[in-house]
């Protein structure tokens, strides 16, 4: 997973010799290649449809725009090509919807958040919407393994005409693969400004024994795999009643509650299949579309 990067003889570091037997002649220290990523989405509308009008891509992050159907909502789907994040990684997103222009973002996996050997990895995304735009941002859970640390920071500044659709899902550990997360750290902050004012901040936070934490019931009650969706828009609280009779019927613990033009709704899970499923069936219902195809099960 990591490339080992030598000191070279500029930097006064002695060349490694194959014959030397002495151990003073072996280069012991070394630095590990961090992984960046950015990533600047723009879109607009021309001709009454919406289209990317910036897609600028550097380092691990690329952008890639599945064909849809004429007049359909375009796509866009991210990858992370270092195939994950471990300490230090660093990704920055942004993204600019203009005004009356819809789009969809996803993932094409689920992000891997891998045991950090220092400082933890940090993801950021900023997204601005303005007045008519439509943002459905919709990745695929992250995996979180035993001795991960992640710090996320996501900020939404939108106005009142506009919507978006937001999911963000974790998995502490595959359950098929044995996997058990004991510890580790995950820092996870959501903020949402209409209209200048700031309406929704959300933060989860955890580090140290969190096997421990999320064993209590006011956490995740034993549960590995989790998920917040939020819906904010002029029709969210109207369509209330309509999630609430979904979740009665979830196979997984479920809740949602609606607000100041916002829906919230939590999903818990012993494993991600059963995570996945069920936010493939609430979201398909909130957006009134199946979701993208990356998402099949």
């Amino acid at each position: 997973m990591f490339d080992v990067i030598l000191p070279s003889e500029e930097v006064g570091a002695e060349p490694f010799s194959s014959t030397a037997n002495s151990p003073t002649n072996v280069v012991t220290d070394f630095s590990l290649q961090r992984s960046r990523g950015t990533l600047d989405l723009a879109f607009s509308i021309r001709d009454g449809r919406s289209y990317p009008a910036r897609a600028f891509q550097q380092g691990a992050l690329k952008v890639r725009f599945p064909n849809v159907a004429r007049g359909c909502v375009p796509e866009a789907v991210i990858l992370n090509t270092a195939g994950g994040l471990a300490g230090d990684d660093r990704l920055d997103m942004r993204v600019q919807v203009d005004a009356d222009t819809s789009a969809t973002l996803t993932s094409q996996a689920c992000e891997k958040i891998y045991r950090a050997l220092g400082k933890p990895a940090q993801v950021t995304l900023k997204i601005n919407l303005d007045a008519g735009a439509r943002l459905e941002w919709l990745p695929q859970p992250m995996i979180f393994f035993d001795g991960a640390c992640l710090e996320r920071r996501s900020e939404i500044v939108m106005t009142s005409e506009s919507s978006l659709l937001m999911v963000e899902g974790v998995v502490f550990g595959r359950a098929a693969m044995g996997e058990v997360v004991k510890s580790g750290s995950l820092s996870d902050l959501v903020t949402i400004r209409r209209d200048g004012r700031l309406i929704h901040a959300d933060r989860f936070a955890a580090s140290g024994d969190i096997a421990r934490l999320f064993g209590r019931q006011a956490i995740l009650d034993g549960h590995r795999a989790m998920a917040t969706t939020r819906y904010v828009a002029s029709d969210a609280e109207r369509r209330l009643e309509e999630m609430r009779k979904l979740v009665e019927v979830s196979i997984c613990p479920a809740a949602v509650s609606a607000w100041d033009g916002m829906l919230v709704m939590r999903h818990l899970a012993h494993d991600s299949y059963t995570l996945n499923k069920e936010l493939i069936r609430a979201l398909s219902v909130l957006r009134g579309a199946p979701m993208p195809r990356v998402w099949s099960i």
